[in-house]
């Protein structure tokens, strides 16, 4: 899937960078395009993936006037590298930011400029605050909501609460199983791509760009043939015009490549077959309850739609269908859409569902911060 992404502020220009990131993995190169804009010189400078010509530096922070925002130098610049696309070029435009942040005041206006010169569907993936940043802040976060949503053709909603206390947990983890950090690994030279340690919010962002990548991946030409084809249409299809919308992704990591034939000889048992269906189901289950980029009542989703992806021979049908009928009672709406990426064992030994909900009416992190600060949720959502 072609895809134009507007990094807007530090949290937006990080999770557009991570999102642009190579990989090794497709079968053709992605038609990936990014623009940052943020006021923090310093971390457009360390964005390692979004080019030099596509970073902008917007000097304010506390926007007092946003109808003026127009006549700045900088969203002519912006403008100006959006019109530089060709008519067509990309399937759709996704804009990136915290809801917390300052920048973000700069949505309408943006969305605006695009909406005059791309006829494509256009969507925010938006991160919520956690408790730590203050009230303030996610007062701001809810009003903020509040303005994207109308404006866009649907919002990608990331709890920040959720996903940071889980990768501390993973960077907790990581470090007591790590290997003793040899000298070279100890010291970061200024310059260079790599620092001394990930951070929880660049963790955090990985998780993030990792989604939305296995999206763009489902709207690319296969190598492999696919049980069940989804393309970039029907994922669109799936998110645009349906409000608040949630990624689950749950994966597993397989055994090493070079199994013995006796390992394969079993997968193709009854016994085999029955645990490959088995993993699928249980992926589907971690990836709606506990892998969720914010937690939902899923049950009021109107439309929803699964990838599986992984080494061909352990994509379960079996599996696929169970978890396709599952989901399939389960929301409110009729609209299901289903597929697979199979790969080759060389590329990758890791099995991965993903289930997207959207035309959601709750989002337990957004209803939670109505009630909070007192505010009626739209109806409309």
């Amino acid at each position: 899937m072609r895809l134009l992404i507007l990094g807007l502020g530090t949290a937006g220009s990080k999770i557009a960078d991570a999102i642009i990131r190579p990989s090794g993995h497709s079968a053709r190169c992605s038609d990936l395009h990014a623009i940052a804009v943020d006021n923090d010189p310093e971390i457009l400078e360390h964005l390692t993936h979004i080019g030099e010509e596509a970073k902008f530096y917007f000097p304010k922070d506390d926007i007092e006037a946003p109808e003026l925002l127009t006549t700045r130098f900088t969203i002519d610049e912006v403008k100006s590298k959006l019109k530089g696309f060709d008519v067509g070029t990309h399937d759709a435009v996704l804009v990136c930011a915290g809801l917390g942040g300052g920048l973000v005041s700069l949505v309408p206006h943006l969305v605006s400029i695009i909406r005059e010169t791309m006829f494509e569907p256009v969507f925010a993936l938006v991160t919520i605050p956690t408790e730590d940043e203050g009230e303030s802040r996610l007062f701001r976060a809810m009003k903020n909501l509040q303005m994207i949503r109308p404006l866009v053709d649907g919002v990608i909603i990331f709890d920040n609460q959720l996903w940071l206390d889980k990768a501390r947990g993973e960077l907790a983890e990581t470090t007591l199983e790590q290997r003793p950090v040899g000298i070279a690994e100890k010291f970061w030279i200024p310059g260079t791509s790599e620092k001394r340690g990930i951070e929880p919010y660049d963790l955090v962002n990985r998780h993030i760009a990792r989604r939305i990548r296995l999206l763009v991946h489902a709207g690319e030409i296969q190598k492999g043939v696919p049980q069940t084809v989804l393309d970039s249409r029907e994922i669109l299809n799936t998110i645009t015009g349906m409000s608040y919308i949630t990624i689950g992704l749950a994966e597993e990591e397989l055994p090493e490549h070079g199994r013995i034939s006796i390992l394969r000889q079993r997968s193709e048992t009854r016994v085999g077959r029955q645990e490959r269906a088995a993993r699928i189901v249980k992926l589907a289950e971690k990836a709606v309850f506990r892998d969720i980029s914010s937690y939902c009542d899923f049950s009021t989703a109107k439309k929803a739609l699964i990838l599986l992806s992984g080494p061909e021979e352990e994509l379960s049908m079996k599996g696929y269908m169970a978890v396709r009928k599952w989901i399939d009672e389960s929301i409110d709406g009729f609209e299901m859409r289903a597929g697979d990426i199979p790969v080759s064992s060389r590329q990758s030994n890791r099995v991965s569902v993903l289930i997207v909900f959207s035309g959601l009416k709750t989002v337990t992190r957004v209803q939670e911060l109505y009630e909070r600060f007192g505010q009626k949720r739209d109806d409309r959502e």
